[in-house]
């Protein structure tokens, strides 16, 4: 997998942010940064290219009611 430098500056205030919070995760400021980057791309991502939302339905063979649903979740009986 080829990899790429991303390299930036920032506030010392933030740095400093950056810093005291991937200490406090036990990351390393380069870690601290790539999650930051990964959260702040899944967030811009629109929904219908997420992945989830391209899932299909699986047949299991096993019979549902959902009807039943919010009884079996959360013991509500059907209204």
């Amino acid at each position: 997998m080829d990899h790429k430098v991303v390299q930036t500056e920032l506030p010392e205030d933030e740095y400093n942010l950056l810093k005291k919070t991937a200490d406090e995760k036990k990351l390393t400021l380069k870690e601290g940064v790539r999650e930051a980057v990964r959260q702040w791309i899944e967030t811009q991502m629109p929904l219908g290219e997420d992945p989830l939302f391209k899932l299909r339905p699986v047949k299991t063979g096993v019979k549902t009611d959902s009807a039943n649903l919010d009884n079996e979740l959360y013991g509500e009986p059907r209204s």
